[in-house]
């Protein structure tokens, strides 16, 4: 460190000394395998249950304006409620799904952690008394 020349009083800190894990090949292919296995999270059960109660949402005043009228027809009601409950039941099925899904990556993503943590196991880890 004594090749430092500085113009003003500075401190040069060290960098600390960090170790390595020599890993298996095959912890390695197995590690890659669990993280290839992971899921990416797309938010598609999510956006389509918002389209649906969005239906949902305009199937309600559809259906107040239809109450209040008279002179329809007699499949526009039906239809109407037809609607009215499909999207409604579609889009609590698919926030269920997309629960569902997330707890598939998380507990993806747990096992790989798991499994690196298994592999820092079979190694002797030093003290930081150990490096000086």
């Amino acid at each position: 460190m004594s090749d430092f020349k500085f113009s003003q009083d500075y401190v040069v800190y060290q960098a600390k000394k960090e170790g390595i894990y020599p890993i298996k090949e095959t912890d390695w292919s197995r590690l890659k395998r669990l993280i290839n296995g992971i899921i990416p999270n797309k938010n598609l059960f999510q956006i389509l249950s918002s389209i649906s109660f969005g239906i949902f949402g305009s199937a309600i005043f559809s259906l107040i304006a239809f109450n209040t009228a008279e002179n329809l027809d007699k499949w526009v009601l039906p239809t109407t409620w037809v609607i009215f409950c499909v999207p409604l039941i579609a889009g609590i099925g698919l926030l269920i799904l997309d629960k569902q899904q997330k707890d598939i990556i998380s507990y993806s993503t747990t096992d790989v952690l798991t499994e690196m943590g298994e592999i820092e196991k079979s190694f002797d880890k030093p003290t930081d008394e150990d490096y000086k």
